[in-house]
C-alpha cells in the first residue's frame, strides 16, 4: 500500500505566508527591516562614495545593498 497522496494538488504558499516566513527568519537572525526615503542627494552621495554604481540608481536591491555596506563601514564592521 502506497503512502503517496494521489490527486491532491500542492498549493504554493500565499504571498502573506511568504512575508511572515521572511519576517520570522529575519527576527531569528536578529535583523530588522526599516523603510527609508532616499532622495536624489542621497543617491548622489552613495555614487560619489563608491557604494552605488551610477547605473543602479533605479535598482531598489542595489540601493539597499549600498546602504547596508555604508552602515557597515560607518559602524566599523561591528
Amino acid at each position: 500500500m502506497s503512502t503517496e497522496a494521489v490527486g491532491i494538488p500542492i498549493r504554493s504558499p500565499t504571498p502573506i505566508a511568504e512575508r511572515m516566513r521572511s519576517y520570522r527568519r529575519r527576527r531569528r537572525r536578529g535583523l530588522r527591516c526599516v523603510r527609508l526615503q532616499v532622495g536624489r542627494g542621497e543617491l548622489d552621495g552613495l555614487v560619489a562614495k563608491g557604494y552605488l554604481a551610477p547605473g543602479d540608481r533605479q535598482d531598489v536591491e542595489a540601493i539597499a545593498v549600498a546602504i547596508d555596506d555604508l552602515i557597515f563601514d560607518w559602524l566599523g564592521g561591528v
